[in-house]
C-alpha cells in the first residue's frame, strides 16, 4: 500500500513538474539576459524540487573547470543530485541540488525531472550566450575592438542618465588622430589601420575599467569618464596626447608617430546629453589642434 502511495505521489509530482516545465519553455526561449534566465530557472527548481541549496555552474573555456553562476541556499548535506548541462553534444555546465542528511533522498521522479530541466537549461543558456555574443559584435568596431558609434552612444547615454540621477560628474574626451588621411595616402590603409589600433590600445591601457571607449568613425574616438570632473579629464587629455606622441609604429620609411588631439567636456553633475558633450569636446579638440600646429 505504501509503495502504491509513493507511486501516486511521484506521478502527481511528475505531472505538476512537467506542466510547470512546459510553461517555462516560452520564458526560456525569450530574449532574457543570462542573469534573469538563470534566476527564472533557479526559482522553478526551488519550487518543484525541495532542496537546501542549488548551484548552476558554467564550464570555463579557459581552464575547463566549473565556475558557479548562481548559488542559492546552503550545500553542506551529503545528498547531492547533479545533472550535466549538454547542448548540441557539448558539455557547458552543470546543475547541482543539495539536501540535508535528515531530509528524504531524491526520488526517481525528481531525478528524472531535474535531468529534463537540465536539458532545457543547457539549450536556453546556449541560446542566451549566442544572443549576447551577436549583440556584442553588433556594437563593436571590428578593427579596434572598441565600441562602434551605435554601441558608444547607447552606453554613453545610459551612463549620463545615471550620473544625472545621482548628481555625479561625468567627463568626455574626443580623440582625433592627426593626419590619418595623409598616412593612408602615403603608406597605405594597412598602416593607417595599424595606427588606429595603436590609438585604441593606448586608450584601453590608460583608462579605467568602467570608462567607455568608442570609435565614432574614421579617425575619431571618444571616451566617457564616469565620476571624473573637468580637471581630471584635462590632466588625462594631456597625458594621452603625450603617450600617443611617443607611441611609435615602425615602417620601411622610418618611425611613424601616432599623434592625436584630445578635446574635453564635462557635465558637472548637470543634465547633459552625449551629443552636446561631444560638440563641446570637439570645439576644445580643434582649439588644441590649431594651437599645436600654429607656427612658433
Amino acid at each position: 500500500m505504501g509503495e502504491a502511495r509513493r507511486e501516486v505521489d511521484n506521478s502527481e509530482l511528475e505531472l505538476h513538474a512537467y506542466e510547470r516545465l512546459a510553461g517555462l519553455f516560452a520564458s526560456l526561449l525569450s530574449e532574457q539576459t543570462l542573469e534573469s534566465l538563470l534566476a527564472t530557472l533557479a526559482d522553478a527548481v526551488e519550487e518543484l524540487v525541495p532542496c537546501s541549496g542549488l548551484v548552476f555552474s558554467e564550464l570555463s573555456e579557459a581552464d575547463n573547470t566549473l565556475v558557479p553562476l548562481v548559488s542559492r541556499g546552503s550545500h553542506p548535506g551529503p545528498e547531492v543530485l547533479k545533472a550535466a548541462l549538454v547542448a548540441h553534444g557539448s558539455l557547458n555546465g552543470s546543475l547541482s541540488l543539495f539536501r540535508e542528511e535528515s531530509e528524504p533522498r531524491f526520488s526517481d521522479a525528481e531525478i528524472r525531472f531535474v535531468r529534463r530541466l537540465a536539458d532545457a537549461t543547457a539549450l536556453a543558456l546556449d541560446s542566451a550566450k549566442t544572443r549576447a555574443s551577436l549583440a556584442q559584435l553588433a556594437q563593436t568596431d571590428e578593427l579596434t575592438g572598441a565600441l562602434n558609434r551605435r554601441g558608444f552612444f547607447e552606453a554613453a547615454e545610459r551612463e549620463l542618465a545615471r550620473a544625472t540621477r545621482d548628481g555625479a560628474e561625468t567627463a568626455l574626451l574626443v580623440v582625433d588622430v592627426d593626419d590619418l588621411k595623409s598616412v593612408n595616402d602615403r603608406y597605405g590603409h594597412s598602416l593607417g589601420d595599424a595606427l588606429l589600433m595603436r590609438v585604441a590600445q593606448t586608450l584601453a591601457a590608460r583608462t579605467r575599467r568602467g570608462d567607455i571607449i568608442g570609435r565614432l568613425g574614421g579617425d575619431e574616438f571618444a571616451v566617457v569618464l564616469p565620476g571624473a570632473g573637468l580637471d581630471a579629464a584635462e590632466h588625462l587629455a594631456h597625458e594621452l596626447e603625450s603617450l600617443l606622441h611617443n607611441a611609435m609604429i615602425e615602417t620601411e620609411a622610418g618611425s611613424l608617430v601616432a599623434d592625436a588631439s584630445v578635446g574635453v567636456a564635462a557635465s558637472d553633475g548637470r543634465r547633459a546629453g552625449v551629443v552636446r558633450l561631444l560638440a563641446r569636446a570637439d570645439v576644445d579638440m580643434y582649439r588644441r589642434k590649431r594651437k599645436r600646429k600654429a607656427p612658433p
